[in-house]
């Protein structure tokens, strides 16, 4: 198992500093712009499929396969579809469970930094089926533009206080 974990964290982490050497050079403002918009679009998206529990559009239309999940003492990588399909559902039903009826992420930052990969924080609130505030948690996401749009290719949640900034 630790084999499975290392390699996609490798994936990640050789990505992130990849994004960082050919992110050397300084993009024009109005690119910058763009990516912001589209990296902003990408999550909205995923929010918005998932509060419509519309699970199987997530594994590849929204989510880089693989992707990594860090958090709650772990690295959690889906290496497949099935994999992903699997812990989407898992989470969604939880959260029907306890009563949630949809999610909405407020943006807060999108650091570009390059072309190619974005970060974006925020948080995260849910409400449940009454109306009310579930939680409000800061959680980040790591997008990989790919031939067919921007990807989630990692994320974690965090302490609301604790979002990134792009300073």
């Amino acid at each position: 198992m630790k084999r499975l974990v290392a390699i996609p964290f490798a994936v990640v982490l050789s990505a992130f500093f990849l994004a960082l050497d050919l992110g050397a050079q300084e993009l024009p403002a109005a690119e910058v712009t763009s990516i912001q918009r589209e990296v902003a679009e990408a999550v909205e998206r995923y929010y918005s499929l998932f509060s419509e529990h519309q699970m199987e559009a997530l594994p590849g239309d929204v989510f880089h396969i693989p992707w990594i999940q860090v958090g709650g003492g772990s690295i959690n990588p889906d290496t497949t579809r099935e994999q992903a399909l699997e812990r989407f559902e898992a989470s969604l039903a939880g959260l029907l469970e306890s009563g949630w009826e949809r999610s909405v992420y407020t943006t807060t930052n999108v650091c570009v930094v390059n072309a190619d990969m974005a970060i974006t924080s925020g948080y995260n609130t849910r409400y449940r089926t009454d109306g009310s505030v579930m939680s409000v948690g800061g959680v980040s996401y790591i997008l990989a533009k790919s031939d067919d749009g921007w990807k989630i290719i990692s994320y974690t949640g965090m302490p609301r206080d604790k979002v990134i900034s792009c300073d």
